[in-house]
């Protein structure tokens, strides 16, 4: 009689493993790659002058007219 081997290309389990191996390794690049974004961003960060300037609210062409006449 022939053992069972269940890790033989084809059979369910061998399927249900590959899967999961390779979705493993894509969360893993997917974390990695989130890991480091967030420390360039980091890094960004601490170089960034502590107070950006600000711009003046835009105001619309009317508002300008009606705010020159009066």
């Amino acid at each position: 009689m022939a053992a069972i081997h269940p890790l033989t290309p084809g059979s369910p389990v061998y399927a249900a493993l590959k899967l999961s191996a390779i979705g493993g390794l894509v969360a893993l690049r997917f974390v990695l790659a989130r890991r480091g974004r967030a420390k360039q961003e980091a890094a960004g960060e601490q170089t960034a002058p502590a107070a950006p300037e600000r711009r003046p609210h835009p105001v619309s062409a009317k508002k300008k007219r009606r705010r020159r006449r009066g």
